[in-house]
């Protein structure tokens, strides 16, 4: 092989290396991760922001007439932590606080915690007015979206 056909074969790898380092940054980043998405039982319709913060914290217990439960990812959950942090501009240590007070006054209890996405969507498939939230990717079919987090 000669030096200018070397050369060239080079500089088509350095490219096709440029071009695939490229594609791996944008893929860990955003562009390749599905969002956040709140599902709700069949019998709820979209809601907006303040009423999905209104049902998180105890302030709404019925939408439309349908009592709601809302169903938490356990503390630590990456999931959790975005939920939190654009429905309630709150921290998981803060959201705990609160219900550890809103408890203390007789005021409720805090959403039960379960494990992953499939354990969210069998709560809300299965518990009439259950509200919960999973990765976009995670959508199966028979879920209503409630609100897409921005």
């Amino acid at each position: 092989m000669n030096a200018a056909v070397s050369s060239h074969m080079t500089g088509l790898l350095r490219g096709a290396l440029f071009c695939l380092a490229t594609l791996v940054m944008a893929c860990t980043s955003s562009l390749c991760h599905a969002g956040i998405v709140v599902i709700g039982h069949e019998i709820l319709q979209e809601m907006d922001k303040t009423v999905v913060g209104r049902i998180y914290t105890g302030r709404t217990v019925q939408v439309a007439g349908v009592a709601v439960q809302p169903v938490n990812m356990k503390t630590g959950d990456a999931k959790r932590a975005s939920f939190l942090r654009t429905i309630l501009q709150q921290s998981d240590d803060d959201y705990v606080a609160y219900w550890i007070v809103r408890r203390a006054i007789g005021k409720g209890t805090p959403p039960p915690e379960v494990e992953n996405a499939q354990a969210v969507i069998q709560f809300v498939r299965s518990t009439k007015g259950a509200v919960g939230y999973i990765d976009e990717a995670d959508l199966v079919p028979g879920l209503s979206v409630l609100f897409i987090l921005p």
